[in-house]
């Protein structure tokens, strides 16, 4: 289970991706990797050797990054903040540099923001209002924990790069046991949420690399 919440996520797609998923992979490519959630799924469920996840948002896979690295004081730095003022903590942390806190501020933010959604504005600053939420933080925290314990896996591997950046690096390692999972921000949907956006020709841009691959490809996008 994944530690956030995500607008998005796959939770109640898992049983219709696992009819898509080969039961052995040696190694499973997640370009758009977002909440974590197939990521997890996978680690947990099928047979795989190695997985390798990423996402362009540098701010979420340093969240990822300070959970799976520094979990305690994440937490200790997350419990400063559950008392203050949402938008007060909205401008620290589109301005702080610290990366602990940086980290806290965003689960702080994604647990008491609208929607558990991630939308920045033209110069890059998160501006989601803050949502009707009674959050129960010793849960999240027991959840954080656990969270944390499962993405420490020797397994996984996180990257923050652009799927261009991603195929670039992995495509001359990706075999026919190998499994590439896709989910880019859907076509003709909200795209800015991490600030790059994504058009229609990124849409076929990353059709037609993953045509040119030799390996297991599973998209899912908007109809």
């Amino acid at each position: 289970m994944s530690a956030l919440k995500w607008v998005g996520g796959k939770r109640q797609l898992l049983s219709v991706l696992e009819d898509k998923f080969p039961t052995k992979i040696k190694t499973f490519y997640e370009p758009f990797g977002g909440s974590l959630t197939v990521t997890l799924y996978v680690l947990e469920n099928l047979e795989v050797e190695n997985i390798v996840v990423s996402d362009i948002n540098s701010k979420l896979v340093n969240f990822y990054n300070q959970a799976k690295n520094n979990v305690e004081k994440l937490i200790e730095k997350i419990k400063t903040f559950i008392q203050e003022d949402y938008y007060e903590c909205r401008t620290i942390f589109n301005e702080t540099t610290d990366l602990l806190e940086q980290g806290a501020l965003f689960f702080f933010l994604n647990k008491k923001c609208f929607n558990g959604m991630y939308r920045v504005n033209k110069k890059g600053g998160y501006n989601v209002p803050i949502g009707k939420n009674n959050v129960n933080w010793e849960n999240n925290f027991n959840n954080l924990r656990s969270f944390s314990k499962k993405i420490k896996s020797k397994k996984i591997k996180i990257e923050n790069l652009s799927y261009t950046s991603f195929f670039e690096k992995y495509k001359n390692t990706m075999s026919k046991d190998d499994l590439i999972y896709l989910d880019p921000p859907y076509y003709d949907t909200f795209v800015s949420y991490d600030g790059h956006g994504f058009s229609t020709d990124d849409q076929t841009n990353l059709c037609e690399i993953c045509s040119k691959l030799d390996c297991h490809v599973v998209a899912s996008n908007s109809n």
